[in-house]
């Protein structure tokens, strides 16, 4: 047996390999061995009730000391303000990687909580451990030291059970405390762009960045008063005319100025997405409006609300913009809306299959409004404008008529070869998801396997009927929850199942069938278009460069 690591998730490999002895091997031989020391905390977690970073760490190295082993600095692994709900966490990844290599021998932690926060995973990390030779140890755990290898763990589901209700619990209660902060309207988080926040008697307050206003103005002006688009906003503020700073590139320089990292993406040049994001956020006309998106589960996205559930508050600060100003913004932008809109949602043929041959950036698919009709721009061109790249728009019918030209040249000029090249038509895409889905729904099996397993062992300790009630309350909840999760996903692996077979149902096709389908069709399929083509390179010249699956490419350059 293995020990291995597989994303956020742990499972054992039943490929054989060397197995490292069992703890209780090690004392018994002089055999040196690696001992490490974890520590987390999450920002979220009362920080009176647990131990700070430095005081885990002198905690595990007391301990270690005191049984006469050493850890190295290079075996501390720390996650800082990491949730213990994820087992997706940079520190605790490489250190069960090295645990898999053999590089290490002993983990030791200040508790359970420490290692995680979610029931089933962290049962199957401590199987995981026992079976692979490797030891866990939790100075305070279960009123005193738990050894994965050499103590029981008739008690040790309750305890998982108890970190997840409690990270739960955390939850649900800063999302109510968050929610009553907005309904009394206080600024809470986020930086807005041209604002500086800034605190008075333990209250933030916004004021406006001199240096920036300018930039706020700017862009409403030459979308109001100008009738500019976004693009060209763009263009306008990445000229040599102007000077002012992305949003990502000032946050930088105020964390730079700060001594701190700046660990988000910066942007160099002004977007599209800069400037919609500024246009439409009454922040600017000094408005605050808070409540605007839902967390429902832990470290689960964010949900968008109706704008009928937002906490609006009026003249919360100075506006750099009127509200008049703001007010014909937003209708001159419902009016371009509404001209673009059309009543069905338009398919792109060729989307995802082209990129730009002058910047090397993908091609997009646009709405070309002098033609009224489908076509395809450069991405990178769109967002940024000049700045980035040069213009490339191009329909989608020239596209179309350009690729039966050369389909048909290809077909007159290598008929019998092409002819003999067999295409399979199955959609590759529905295989990765169907694996991805199989891989979740064999993880959730394993870790309702070691919930049961648990739960055997917690009842096989109870001294009385209310202990046994107690365990069964306990693990009901989560088991319903695992079942739940698993029952949905077979669902949807079975759906998955059906597409897989009627894609199966698709004969093998020759090269030379597909060419005759998509000359003869006025619109061919995308299922058709990925069937021979490989890449679509699209210069600023309108020039189309077709690039085939490989066996027909290779053919043609023969």
């Amino acid at each position: 047996m293995r020990f291995v690591r597989n994303e956020s998730n742990l499972k054992l490999d039943n490929r054989t390999s060397l197995i490292t002895p069992k703890y209780s091997y090690f004392k018994r031989q002089s055999k040196t061995f690696t001992v490490s020391a974890y520590a987390r905390l999450s920002r979220d977690e009362d920080r009176e009730n647990y131990s700070s970073i430095e005081e885990q760490i002198n905690i595990i190295k007391e301990y270690a000391e005191s049984r006469g082993w050493h850890i190295s600095d290079e075996n501390v692994y720390i996650d800082d303000n990491v949730s213990g709900y994820t087992f997706d966490r940079p520190k605790f990844t490489e250190m069960l990687q090295n645990v898999d290599a053999g590089l290490i021998d002993v983990v030791i932690a200040k508790d359970l909580s420490r290692i995680g926060r979610n029931n089933g995973k962290v049962l199957c990390l401590i199987e995981d451990f026992k079976k692979s030779g490797k030891n866990l140890i939790l100075i305070s755990e279960m009123g005193g030291v738990y050894d994965v290898q050499n103590d029981r763990d008739d008690t040790i589901g309750i305890t998982t059970w108890y970190n997840e209700r409690y990270v739960k619990d955390i939850s649900r209660k800063t999302r109510c405390n968050m929610l009553s902060k907005q309904k009394t309207g206080r600024l809470i988080m986020g930086n807005f762009y041209g604002y500086e926040k800034v605190f008075e008697n333990g209250i933030p307050k916004l004021y406006v960045i001199e240096e920036l206003r300018g930039a706020i103005e700017l862009i409403f002006k030459l979308y109001v008063e100008q009738g500019l688009g976004r693009k060209k906003i763009t263009d306008v503020l990445n000229s040599d005319k102007y000077n002012y700073p992305t949003p990502s590139v000032y946050y930088q320089r105020k964390h730079l100025e700060k001594g701190r990292i700046y660990k988000h993406k910066v942007q160099n040049l002004w977007s599209t997405d800069m400037v919609k994001n500024i246009l439409e956020n009454d922040v600017y006309c000094g408005n605050l409006r808070v409540h605007k998106k839902q967390t429902i589960s832990i470290r689960g996205k964010a949900v968008k609300l109706p704008e009928e559930e937002h906490f609006v508050f009026e003249n919360h600060h100075e506006g750099i913009v009127s509200k008049e100003m703001f007010k014909l913004a937003q209708e001159l932008k419902a009016e371009r809306v509404k001209c673009k809109t059309t009543k069905t949602k338009r398919k792109y043929i060729f989307g995802g299959m082209c990129v730009c041959g002058d910047c090397g950036g993908g091609v997009s698919g646009t709405f070309i409004r002098r033609k009224q009709e489908k076509g395809y721009e450069c991405t990178d061109y769109r967002r940024y404008g000049l700045a980035r790249c040069k213009i490339h728009e191009i329909s989608e019918k020239d596209m179309i008529i350009h690729l039966k030209e050369y389909l048909k040249l290809l077909r007159n000029n290598f008929y019998e070869e092409i002819g003999k090249i067999k295409l399979n038509n199955t959609q590759n895409k529905t295989k990765i998801n169907r694996g991805k889905l199989e891989r979740r729904y064999n993880i959730l099996l394993e870790e309702y396997k070691c919930l049961l397993s648990q739960k055997i062992k917690d009842l096989s300790t109870a001294t009385s009927e209310e202990q046994k009630e107690m365990i069964e309350n306990a693990y009901k909840e989560l088991e319903s929850d695992k079942q739940n999760q698993i029952i949905n996903l077979k669902e949807i692996l079975s759906k998955e199942d059906e597409k897989i077979f009627e894609d199966r149902k698709q004969k093998v096709e020759s090269a030379i069938e597909i060419f005759d389908q998509i000359i003869n069709s006025n619109e061919p399929s995308k299922f058709l278009l990925n069937s021979i083509i490989e890449k679509i390179v699209i210069y600023s010249d309108r020039t189309i460069e077709f690039l085939l699956k490989g066996n027909i490419e290779r053919l043609i350059k023969n």
